[in-house]
């Protein structure tokens, strides 16, 4: 009886400490945007904004080739490339390792661990897009 309790105690501390308290309703991307023409839709709540795009409500596949390694060579490369500091961020297993270690969005989320990039943390959007790619499996 006092195993069961400890381990439910232990499970509810590990729930609670997490380090990624997103959930993929946070970090879906509501449309991604391929195209051009002017879109309609409906909805509930306030705000104001204006767009365009053709969007289809589904989420684009977030790959590194195209959404994610843009990112990290405009955000990080300048010091963690080749011969720079260490992670070095210049390949796809490399950011993918980065990433899924948990060290890379930590930081870029300033959770605790030290905020990158210098200059600032990004946008929540770019961090979102990031996330994506790790929730759709590390798309090549």
């Amino acid at each position: 009886m006092k195993k069961i309790a400890l381990f439910t105690i232990i499970a509810a501390a590990v729930a609670t400490f997490s380090c990624e308290p997103n959930t993929y309703e946070e970090i879906q991307q509501p449309t991604v945007d391929t195209g051009t023409g002017t879109g309609t839709g409906t909805g509930t709540g306030t705000g104001t904004g204006t767009g365009t795009g053709t969007g289809t409500g589904t989420t684009t596949n977030i790959t590194y080739a195209k959404d994610i390694q843009p990112i990290i060579a405009t955000n990080c490369t300048a010091c963690h490339g080749s011969g720079g500091k260490s992670p070095v961020l210049t390949t796809y297993t490399q950011v993918k390792n980065a990433t899924s270690g948990g060290k890379l969005l930590c930081t870029i989320q300033a959770q605790g661990c030290k905020t990158m990039p210098p200059a600032g943390k990004m946008p929540q959007a770019t961090i979102n897009l990031i996330l994506l790619w790790k929730t759709q499996g590390y798309l090549q």
